[in-house]
């Protein structure tokens, strides 16, 4: 039988046992749990996602206390779909595309919004040859230009047509397969392609065409005002979510800017997540995406993923004239709500 110094002695004991396990338990229920987040890419794993890749490698998204899933994308398209659908919570997609599909969404609550201007220059470009003496966008007159009915250059031709004084029905168009664009430039069976610049720019390498002898008509050059891609959001998501955003797109800034300071450094992160990826390749394909569409004089000014509202509003003319749509209000098409501090987002001179 125990005594009773020992019988307290063993009360106390078990007493402050059960103390220290109610304590760990509550301290686990408050423990903050990270914010799942679904992110939907444009495209597949090359050199242009690899900036997205970065902050799961070195430990920014954890940090933030996020738990960010990135998947390959499908388009921009589809991407926007999908965010719509609530599928993905976020999605780095071209805004225009989301443009159009806000305008077919008669609730107000489907719509979405982007939030971080990515690609301040648009990707979109006509792609030719030397050969072809097509030096302007006014050369296209009379010449056939190859794309998938669905290519954003191609929907928003009549942007770059109307800033160059051309008729859009002055060029033929030909309907092929993504995969055929560039093989039809190479077997001259077409004078031209539409299609994102340094997507197209590689391809057409690849199929055999010299770099020297391409040449690539960039939409930003010769007078549209479009904006390129843009890490995009539903609205109710956003409403609920600001702060995992704002965690968000700190980690995406760094993620740029690591990818500026050592593009070979990204590359490497983005080959641990797909081994069959030619290193050389992508990182040339990055390096395009990053002096074409990211690092344009507005961005060394004013830092990533701000707009110029002069710019946004006649974007939103064009791309309304193109889609046959209404002009939407520039509020409803992006928010600078989420950006970090503008000295945060500067980028390397």
């Amino acid at each position: 039988m125990l005594t009773t110094r020992r019988a307290a002695a063993l009360l106390t004991t078990r007493r402050a046992a059960a103390l220290l396990a109610a304590t760990c338990l509550a301290g686990g229920a408050h423990a903050q749990e990270p914010t799942k987040i679904r992110f939907a890419l444009d495209w597949v794993l090359q050199g242009p996602q690899a900036p997205f890749i970065v902050p799961h490698a070195n430990g920014c998204y954890q940090k933030a206390g996020l738990n960010v899933i990135t998947d390959r994308g499908f388009g921009s398209g589809d991407t926007v779909i999908k965010v719509g659908a609530s599928t993905y919570d976020v999605g780095f997609a071209d805004i225009n595309a989301m443009i159009e599909y806000n305008a077919k969404q008669k609730n107000p609550e489907d719509q979405l919004i982007s939030f971080f201007m990515v690609y301040d220059a648009a990707a979109l470009s006509i792609i030719t040859r030397k050969d072809t003496g097509i030096r302007k966008p006014a050369d296209l007159a009379g010449k056939i230009i190859a794309a998938p009915p669905g290519d954003a250059s191609r929907r928003l031709f009549p942007a770059l047509a109307k800033a160059n004084g051309l008729d859009p029905d002055s060029v033929k168009w030909i309907n092929v397969a993504p995969e055929l664009r560039e093989p039809m430039l190479a077997r001259k069976t077409a004078d031209a392609i539409s299609g994102a610049s340094f997507t197209g720019y590689m391809g057409a390498q690849a199929v055999g065409i010299p770099a020297k002898d391409i040449v690539v008509l960039h939409y930003p050059e010769y007078g549209t005002s479009l904006y390129g891609s843009a890490l995009v959001v539903k609205r109710t998501f956003a409403q609920k979510n600001g702060a995992a955003l704002k965690a968000m797109t700190r980690c995406v800034v760094e993620g740029i800017q690591s990818s500026i300071q050592d593009p070979a450094a990204a590359i490497a992160v983005l080959h641990q997540r797909d081994p069959l990826l030619n290193r050389q390749i992508e990182q040339q394909r990055l390096q395009l995406s990053l002096d074409w569409s990211i690092v344009t004089p507005w961005v060394r000014e004013h830092g990533l993923g701000q707009i110029d509202p002069v710019r946004l509003e006649k974007s939103l003319k064009e791309v309304a004239l193109a889609f046959s749509i209404p002009v939407p209000p520039a509020a409803q098409v992006y928010t600078a709500e989420y950006l970090p501090p503008a000295a945060q987002r500067k980028v390397a001179p």
